[in-house]
């Protein structure tokens, strides 16, 4: 049963009929029941199926930092949205009895700040040191822009976000992971923020490095 919030001209939440009321980013929106499909999904419908559900369980860990650092707020579609539908298009494969994350094409944040020149990654037991040359000159680069790194662990299925690990400016950023980590491997992602701006770089794939 719907429920009537503000008068019988506003909106409402839940079924009344064959619509459905419901409160998005602050508005209120009506929309009717889905209609059952008698038709078996096509290999192509299966297979995107298949692909959003992979996406949104990858992601769905990272949903606060992809709503801060992913894109530029468009229209009513959320930067998680964006960043879902980035994935689905650009970040995941499935074959005929295999679906994977594709690593190398993830972006844990994406915009048009000017990114790192020359990033590495070195390993020291659980922890990674990064460096990078200075650019704080070139383009919308600043040498306050804060570092950011991103580091996830397939086996455990665990995310390790750092933020504001340090800035352009300083040239290296040094994170610590766990000790339980030791003997696993991490995939790494660093990126850049102005905070003055709230623009973010796109985030760098720094590939898998092994721990311990």
């Amino acid at each position: 049963m719907g429920k009537i919030r503000t008068g019988i001209l506003g909106g409402f939440q839940g079924k009344v009929g064959t619509v459905i009321g419901s409160t998005w980013r602050g508005e209120d929106i009506m929309r009717a029941l889905p209609k059952k499909s008698s038709k078996n999904p096509t290999e192509l419908q299966k297979n995107q199926r298949i692909k959003f559900k992979t996406v949104n369980e990858f992601l769905n860990p990272l949903r606060t930092p992809l709503n801060k650092y992913f894109g530029n707020d468009i229209g009513k579609k959320s930067r998680y949205n964006m960043a879902t539908s980035y994935h689905i298009t650009n970040a995941v494969e499935v074959t005929a009895d295999t679906i994977q994350i594709l690593y190398p094409r993830v972006l844990v944040s994406k915009g048009t700040l000017f990114g790192f020149q020359n990033l590495t990654v070195a390993v020291s037991e659980t922890d990674l040191e990064l460096k990078w040359d200075d650019n704080s000159v070139f383009g919308n680069a600043k040498a306050e822009d804060t570092v950011n790194v991103l580091c996830y662990n397939e086996e455990q299925n665990v995310f390790f976000v750092f933020e504001n690990a340090a800035i352009r400016g300083g040239l290296s950023a040094t994170v610590s992971l766990p000790q339980s980590l030791v003997g696993y491997e991490v995939i790494v992602y660093a990126f850049l923020y102005d905070t003055v701006s709230n623009t973010a770089s796109n985030s760098v794939y720094l590939g898998s490095v092994a721990l311990g």
